[in-house]
């Protein structure tokens, strides 16, 4: 009861200071602000007046009502403080004012409501809120030992805490560091700091923490040391809240009630009181929940020196999370069966689930993967900051699509080099892209230009587009009238079109030019949606910004073009950007110049020659001819990319081009600040935060750090290249080095190709099903994905989900938390929780050995370190089989290619990002192992086994040239089954890339088959 005694004579008080001052002064004295302006008389008056006592009275009535009028703003911004759970500003002048304020609202605030003890148990949503602290470790700097040392002290004193609700940088200088004051150490410390969410804190503005944060806080750790050996998370009771049900929620136990009282009776609470009775604890007040494993080490510290720490048994919470959730379910409406429903289910459990205790010691988890966590990359560098969903889509297109060229193209003696930070770089990309974006908006462009020309109609001069979660949003020049599914707004010039609109098919669009093809992204707004702009309709885009600034965004801009998947036909020069990216690309999109006047002579020609035509067509800009389909290929825009000064008369000659009519199809963007070449333009501040003139549109420009740019071109580079598939020091089959990829193969001598008398598989051999384990779960990759043998209770609606988390673990033995949720998330971080449920449900489906032992283990650790014990692949065999094809049995080669169905993950939709650097491995593994079987068969003259082996290596990869080489020599001694074959290739190549062209030494194979030579 003293608690709301004294909430209630604070707020007596506060109302009698309010209230009671200027009613007082009102009533005693009346109203100091005079009806009229004093005359001069009046003022004479007041200065040769002997009335002192008057005038003193006068001067003491302002200064009660300044004091009064003082008070009462320092208690408005408390308030607003404590509405926004921010730390209220302290304004010169107002320090006592604002202290009496601050008091007497803490002290209401602090007997509002009931004691937490007596209150009714709570609900999931009011579950408490516990604040993790972790010291960073230790690190050693590379100079001498006192150097070292020296790191290694002040490192121990740094204290990394993870920012809860409410949270201010004041709050936590307070607590950590004993005055508030000390803030700006925090935020210092933190300064340029990338957190989970892509945040980032600045010095200078404004310092709003989001929950989930993790801060630094300077030299706090020596002084905690020793607190957190004892106990690893400190939480703040809620309404609700029992000592019991505290105990049961983070120890395990309701009965372990007394070890939080122990740990907790020293901390001085809220109006100095500290926990002695068990049944009164106060909402608002902070516990400290000792370790889970703090017993059981007092109990056996001899084991523990002697043995490895047990790891942290999680399956209990995550049993116990499943539990009260399906309960809930249970109590529901029946949920629906599709995807979505999982996705709603998994985001409200975001927001119910309490956080997960943290033990006083972790096993080390397996060393099976040696990759940087997604919770590392925060300590050291994260990349792709700058990178919105589209651009990282166009990259990971990019980078594809010349991998896929250079498989096509390898031959059996060449591999593509196993770049493991390359492809880490890229499953990082995966956790941003937009893997829709891009196709979305291509059809959807394509679809509006395609409805436009079937009804006359013209398309509008797109000048903005922003893409959101569920629109693309189209921002014409003018008013303008579009067809359905597009949705008109109240500006005519705005139109709307929703991510989930019917969109005209591949057949309608097959042969509608891109209409927009330099629409590029700059960033994103303050909502994360992307921004896009049309050059063409700009004409021209000045970058203003200083060269250290400018270069990242610029370099976003060329990359971003350069591999934009919605233009058809582009041309992109460069001058002074991104000179290796030409080369990196190899795509002929882009070129590099070393001034502005070698182009500008090639621009002016291009200049007389357009504008000519476009006269003679009757169009106003290239643009609008290339919309009409006249004369399509003399239309396609040409980006101007120059990132150096201009002299006077590079100005004017560009100047001249930008403003011609009829406007030609060139653009350019331009980081000379000292020329504006139009009105539209970037005024960029930091990487941060940006605007777009002339519409004073704030956004966070798109960027590409340096680091970012190497990893790109590292990306593309190795894409594009191949090395000996045997170590150059070592000789190959015949003895000669490995030939690059564009020289011609060499050839050995194989017998006359004919009907085998004794073929090396029989008929039999290659159509038997392969053998696949029954007695545990046995999962396929190679193809569809499916998981075989699982006994397990299963609910339908999340057998895509259970399958794909089977997968990553098996394939990503020990992965942490951090990265499994990344990977299986990517769009959204789910709670703890989410996990917890997916590895409970996971748990029971797969089941338990023989011997009662469940297949997926308890976690190592509290960071996840999950793997499947007793569970194997299809591709646990090929990749034991590839590792040495020439060395293995023939009979093992075809039950290694007999396991293949189709591409790895074939048909796994919006799932399964996370493969990207599985994905070829498994690839070269079955292409190899193909060719090594249909090798042998053709120097035993089995044709039949040869076109076997070769047509389930085509499985994975349609175009590859060695395997169809193989069964052109296989079917080289039957004209008819050679002509078979030939056309069987040029369907393939028809159906996926019509403009494809093969290698010289295929197309010899194709034409003028030979019966004694096989290209290898």
């Amino acid at each position: 009861m003293i608690k709301p005694l004294k909430a209630l004579g604070a707020l007596l008080t506060l109302v009698a200071l309010l209230a009671g001052i200027p009613a007082g002064l009102l009533v005693f004295y009346g109203n100091p602000i005079p009806t009229a302006l004093p005359t001069g008389s009046d003022i004479a008056t007041l200065l040769t007046s002997r009335d002192t006592l008057g005038a003193l009275l006068f001067v003491l009535v302002w200064i009660g009502w300044i004091a009064w009028a003082t008070f009462a703003v320092s208690v408005v911004i408390e308030l607003v403080a404590r509405a926004r759970h921010i730390q209220a500003p302290q304004i010169r002048g107002l320090g006592a004012q604002q202290g009496a304020a601050a008091l007497l609202i803490a002290a209401i605030a602090g007997g509002v409501g009931a004691p937490a003890a007596m209150a009714a148990p709570a609900p999931a949503e009011h579950a408490p809120v516990v604040q993790t602290e972790t010291l960073t470790m230790p690190t050693e700097s590379p100079a001498t030992q006192d150097h070292a040392a020296t790191d290694e002290t002040a490192a121990s004193e740094d204290l990394v805490v993870t920012v809860q609700p409410g949270d201010t940088a004041w709050d936590l200088a307070e607590k950590h560091l004993g005055d508030g004051l000390q803030y700006k150490k925090i935020i210092a410390a933190n300064d340029g700091r990338v957190q989970s969410d892509g945040s980032t804190i600045r010095i200078g503005s404004d310092h709003w923490l989001e929950e989930g944060w993790e801060l630094v806080i300077p030299g706090a750790g020596a002084g905690e040391t020793a607190a957190a050996e004892q106990q690893e998370q400190t939480i703040t009771v809620h309404e609700g809240d029992t000592l019991s049900s505290i105990a049961l929620e983070h120890l395990g136990d309701a009965d372990r009630w007394p070890e939080i009282v122990d740990a907790s009776a020293g901390i001085t609470q809220p109006g100095g009181h500290t926990l002695q009775d068990p049944d009164q604890i106060d909402i608002g007040w902070t516990l400290n929940i000792p370790s889970t494993t703090t017993q059981e080490a007092a109990a056996a510290p001899q084991e523990a020196e002697e043995a490895p720490a047990e790891p942290v048994d999680t399956s209990a919470l995550e049993e116990a999370v499943t539990a009260v959730t399906d309960a809930a379910e249970g109590a529901s409406a029946a949920a629906d069966a599709d995807d979505s429903t999982e996705q709603v289910e998994e985001t409200g459990a975001a927001d119910e689930a309490p956080a997960e205790s943290a033990p006083a010691a972790q096993a080390e988890a397996p060393a099976t993967d040696t990759s940087p966590s997604a919770e590392a990359e925060d300590e050291i560098t994260v990349p792709w900051t700058g990178v919105g969903s589209i651009l990282a889509a166009s990259i990971l297109s990019a980078v594809l699509a010349r991998r896929l060229y250079t498989q096509r193209k390898r031959r059996a003696d060449q591999k593509i080099p196993a770049a493991a930070t390359v492809d880490l770089d890229q499953v990082r990309l995966t956790r941003i892209e937009d893997a829709t974006a891009l196709g979305f908006v291509d059809r959807a462009l394509r679809t509006l230009s395609a409805l436009q020309l079937r009804d006359g109609q013209t398309l509008p001069d797109v000048r903005l587009a922003r893409l959101t979660d569920s629109h693309l949003e189209i921002y014409a020049a003018a008013g303008h009238e579009l067809p359905s599914p597009f949705e008109a707004t109240e500006d005519p010039a705005t139109w709307l079109l929703p991510r989930t609109a019917p969109l005209a098919d591949d057949e309608t669009i097959g042969d509608v030019v891109a209409p927009y093809p330099a629409l590029v992204t700059i960033g994103t707004d303050h909502d994360g949606h992307q921004i896009l702009v049309d050059l063409e309709h700009l004409a021209a885009l000045g970058i203003h910004a200083s060269a250290r600034t400018s270069m990242p965004v610029m370099r976003a801009l060329t990359v971003s073009l350069a591999t934009s998947q919605w233009a058809d036909d582009l041309a992109i020069t460069t001058v002074g950007v991104c000179p290796e990216l030409e080369d990196a690309l190899g795509s002929g999109r882009i070129s590099y110049r070393d001034t502005v006047t070698d182009l500008l002579d090639t621009l002016e020609a291009k200049l007389s020659r357009d504008q000519a035509t476009l006269a003679e067509l009757g169009h106003d800009s290239a643009q609008h001819a290339r919309q009409a389909q006249d004369a399509t290929d003399l239309w396609a825009p040409e980006i101007i990319i120059i990132g150096t000064d201009l002299s006077l008369t590079e100005k004017s000659r560009l100047q001249r081009i930008v403003d011609a009519q009829p406007q030609i199809a060139v653009a350019v963007i331009s980081s000379d600040q000292h020329t504006d070449l139009s009105e539209w333009r970037m005024h960029i501040e930091s990487l941060e935060a940006a605007r777009l003139e002339p519409l004073g549109l704030e956004l966070t420009p798109q960027h590409l750090t340096d680091a970012d740019y190497e990893r790109v071109l590292r990306a593309l580079n190795t894409a594009s290249s191949v090395e000996p598939a045997t170590p150059v020091d070592q000789p190959t089959d015949d003895g000669a080095e490995p030939d690059p990829m564009d020289a011609e193969p060499q050839l050995r001598s194989v017998p006359s190709l004919r009907p085998a008398a004794a073929a090396i598989l029989t008929a039999a051999q290659r159509n038997a099903e392969p053998a696949l384990p029954t007695d545990h779960p046995y999962i396929r990759l190679l193809g569809p994905v499916e998981v075989l043998s699982a006994t397990g209770p299963l609910e339908k609606k999340r057998l895509a989900q259970l399958t794909e988390a089977t997968c990553y673990i098996h394939l990503n033995p020990g992965r942490n938390s951090h990265d499994f949720i990344a990977d299986l998330w990517p769009t959204r971080r789910p709670a703890d929780s989410a996990r917890h449920q997916l590895i409970s449900r996971l748990r029971k489906w797969l089941g338990t050995t023989t011997e009662g032992d469940p297949y997926v283990p308890r976690a190592a650790g509290d960071a996840g370190g999950y793997v499947l014990d007793h569970i194997t692949s299809d591709w646990t065999t090929v990749e034991a089989t590839a590792a040495d094809p020439t060395s293995t049995s023939t009979e093992d080669l075809a039950e290694a290619l007999k396991l293949v169905r189709g591409r790895p993950f074939e048909d796994s939709g919006r799932r399964y990002r996370w493969t990207i650097s599985l994905q070829y491995p498994m690839l070269n593994a079955v292409l190899d192992i193909a060719h090594e079987l249909a090798r042998r068969a053709l120097e035993a003259s089995d044709t039949d086994t040869a076109l076997w082996a070769t047509q389930q290596g085509l499985l994975v990869e349609t175009l590859h040239e060695q395997l169809w080489r193989d069964r052109l020599q296989a079917a080289s001694h039957d004209p008819e089954l050679h002509q078979k074959v030939t056309h069987e290739l040029e369907a393939a190549i028809a159906a996926l890339d019509d403009d494809y062209d093969l290698l010289p030494q295929t197309e010899a194979l194709m034409y003028t088959p030979t019966s004694h030579k096989i290209a290898i």
